[in-house]
C-alpha cells in the first residue's frame, strides 16, 4: 500500500523581513530647475528656490540636488557681482559728476551813473549871531543846499563862518546815490549871506 504525498505549503512571510523601500520620485526637483534658470535672471529668488529645492531632496530622495546646489551657489555669486558692480557704477557716476564743468551764466556788467558833478547854483543863508561872531547856521545851511540841489537828507556839519570865501560841505542823498556838496559864501550882506553852491561827488 503506498503512502498519499499531500502538498506543501509555503508559510505565510513573518513580520520580521526587510523593509521594502518607498518608490522613489520620477524626474528631477522643480526647485533645483528654477534655481540654476533664476540663477541668470534673478539671483535673489534663485537662492530661494536653490535652498528648497535642497531640502526637498533631501527629503524625497528626488534627483535634483546638485542642480539646487549649483543654483544657490550661482545665485550668491551673482548677487555679490551686482552689489559690487552697482556700488561701482554709484563712485563712478559721483566722480564724473563733480569733473564736469559747470557753465554758468555771466552776469551782466552793472551800469553805474555816474556821479554829476558841478555847479549847482547860488543861494542865500540868514546870518545869525554865534559864539565866534556871525555864522550860517547847520540847519539853515543844510536846508538851502537840499532846496537848491533836489538832495534829501542833507547834512551839514557845525557852523559856517559868515565870511566871503568861508566853505563847509554837506553830505546828503540824491537820486537814491550819496552826493556832497560845497557851499562857499560868496557875499555877506547884513543878515543874509550868499553861497554858491557846488556838487563836489
Amino acid at each position: 500500500m503506498s503512502q498519499q504525498q499531500y502538498p506543501y505549503a509555503a508559510p505565510p512571510p513573518g513580520p520580521f523581513g526587510p523593509p521594502v523601500p518607498p518608490p522613489r520620485p520620477n524626474g528631477t526637483n522643480v526647485m533645483a530647475i528654477l534655481a540654476i534658470v533664476f540663477a541668470f535672471l534673478f539671483s535673489p529668488l534663485g537662492i530661494v528656490f536653490g535652498v528648497v529645492g535642497r531640502r526637498q531632496t533631501a527629503r524625497t530622495g528626488q534627483a535634483g540636488r546638485g542642480l539646487a546646489t549649483t543654483g544657490l551657489v550661482l545665485s550668491v555669486v551673482f548677487l555679490l557681482l551686482g552689489i559690487a558692480a552697482t556700488v561701482y557704477l554709484t563712485v563712478l557716476a559721483g566722480q564724473l559728476l563733480r569733473s564736469v564743468p559747470t557753465t554758468s551764466v555771466p552776469e551782466a556788467p552793472t551800469v553805474s551813473t555816474p556821479a554829476v558833478t558841478g555847479p549847482v547854483g547860488p543861494g542865500t543863508v540868514g546870518v545869525a549871531d554865534g559864539d565866534y561872531g556871525p555864522e550860517l547856521p547847520a540847519d539853515a545851511l543844510a536846508a538851502e543846499v537840499g532846496t537848491r540841489s533836489g538832495a534829501t537828507d542833507v547834512i551839514c556839519p557845525g557852523y559856517l563862518p559868515a565870511q566871503v570865501e568861508a566853505s563847509s560841505t554837506c553830505d546828503g542823498t540824491l537820486d537814491g546815490q550819496a552826493a556832497r556838496f560845497r557851499a562857499t559864501v560868496t557875499a555877506v550882506d547884513g543878515s543874509e549871506a550868499t553861497i554858491d553852491i557846488a556838487r563836489e561827488q
